[in-house]
């Protein structure tokens, strides 16, 4: 591919970053979880199951359920796209379905939590769908001297592009009246779910931009009932394939453990803030506008880590530092301690999730028809870390009655980690 040609498309799937990251701050991480933690079901209505267990243990479970059902639908459809070749139909078919169930969150109430349930679910599983074929380009749009920097270029465009659609989102919400919200409006959080509509379509809008400048399908073969069926035995045989590949396995084993705290943290992180430290919406906010920053420069500073020495010390170091993070949120007690965690959690989770991606790329490479399937066993193990994650975070909340406690349980996750990235012998990465 013409250097030109390259870097056009290099830029066109990094502008899918800054689609989708919007829904990843906001939704996952930012608005939605303290707008969800306020809602109280009306009076005389307190008959569902779920409204006998507190908000934040009921989002920790949505959260681990939607990782729940990707555990199955990831191979299945990273599979069907290898066989079929059209990564960029499917790409674009969960972009849009999820995107628009973003949209829909404006009709959730207090009185419409299942509704709200489905919606998040949805939204997130599609969310996460479309970032198995995202990752899946990186070999293909790139050579392998270059993975390390695409990936990182890709993460910062998505931390700017997010933290952008969350400053638009934020001026909304705080200014509502000089956008001509009446009181009664901005108390039934009308701002604030107008801001989910704006997130959707910031995705949908910016989804199809990047995906119209992707290399198009190789057709491969017909979507059948059988190929359906026999896309589990090729996640298998890939599955299989990795065994025999011992710094691939070793690395997998590593990721699973440490993404298990990493996720975790990014994805309970505000409901820890608001319960544990009472923080409001304003400073989180502004917490969150700090990490982004701070992660886009994260992504480079791993980035330079890893052209010095390699691309595996530059992970282990994040991997370490991660575990400090949960240290200090242990301990933590003021807004002020707060601000610092988060200057350290942006610094390392740029870079622990950019290398990680880079060095997956790196180690399959050769299996260049399997790209997508091999990028879903990526994203199974991702998912099953939140699964396992979220639901021991809500668990040990629900036991404990600590948060705390929760995220003490998260370090031992890293740690485990670390001991098995110890295992992969340097030269793996330099093929």
């Amino acid at each position: 591919m013409p250097l030109k040609t390259q870097n056009k498309t290099v830029n066109a799937w990094c502008w899918y970053d800054w689609a989708n990251s919007s829904y990843s701050l906001v939704i996952t991480s930012a608005i939605f979880p303290s707008y969800f933690l306020s809602l109280a079901p009306p009076a005389g209505s307190k008959t569902a199951w779920w409204h006998n267990i507190s908000n934040s243990v009921l989002y920790a479970y949505m959260y681990s359920f939607a990782s729940l059902l990707l555990l199955f639908l990831s191979p299945l459809f990273g599979s069907i796209a290898d066989y079929s070749g059209r990564k960029k139909l499917f790409m674009s078919f969960f972009s849009y379905i999820g995107s628009v169930s973003c949209i829909f969150l404006f009709f959730s109430t207090a009185d419409q939590m299942m509704l709200i349930a489905s919606l998040f679910i949805i939204s997130s599983v599609c969310y996460s769908l479309g970032v198995v074929f995202y990752n899946a380009y990186i070999p293909e749009i790139a050579t392998p001297d270059q993975f390390d920097t695409v990936s990182a270029k890709g993460f910062a465009w998505g931390y700017l592009g997010g933290m952008i659609a969350l400053v638009i989102s934020l001026l909304v919400i705080q200014f509502a009246a000089r956008f001509g919200f009446t009181q009664e409006q901005i108390d039934h959080y009308i701002p604030v779910r107008v801001s989910f509509v704006f997130i959707g379509c910031w995705w949908l809008g910016f989804a199809w931009y990047s995906i119209k400048g992707l290399p198009a399908d190789k057709k491969g073969n017909s979507i059948t009932r059988q190929s359906i069926l026999q896309s589990y035995n090729r996640i298998n045989k890939a599955f299989l394939r990795a065994r025999g590949h011992k710094a691939i396995s070793i690395f997998l084993l590593a990721f699973f453990f440490y993404d298990m705290g990493l996720t975790t943290v990014m994805g309970m992180s505000s409901v820890f803030a608001t319960k544990t430290l009472n923080l409001r919406t304003a400073h989180l906010i502004g917490v969150i506008l700090i990490l982004q920053l701070v992660a886009i420069l994260g992504s480079y500073v791993f980035l330079f880590i890893a052209k010095k020495v390699n691309n595996i010390f530059a992970v282990k170091t994040a991997v370490l530092l991660w575990v400090l993070v949960c240290f200090i949120a242990y301990t933590i007690q003021s807004i002020t301690q707060f601000y610092v965690m988060a200057v350290l959690v942006g610094l390392v989770m740029g870079g622990t999730q950019a290398l990680s991606r880079s060095a997956f790329a790196a180690l399959i490479q050769e299996e260049k028809d399997e790209y997508a399937t091999y990028f879903s066993l990526y994203d199974v193990l991702d998912k099953m870390g939140v699964v396992i994650g979220t639901f021991m975070f809500g668990w040990i909340e629900y036991v404990t009655g600590s948060m705390r406690d929760s995220v003490a349980t998260l370090s031992v996750f890293f740690i485990i980690g670390f001991i098995f990235l110890q295992l992969i012998k340097k030269n793996a990465w330099k093929k």
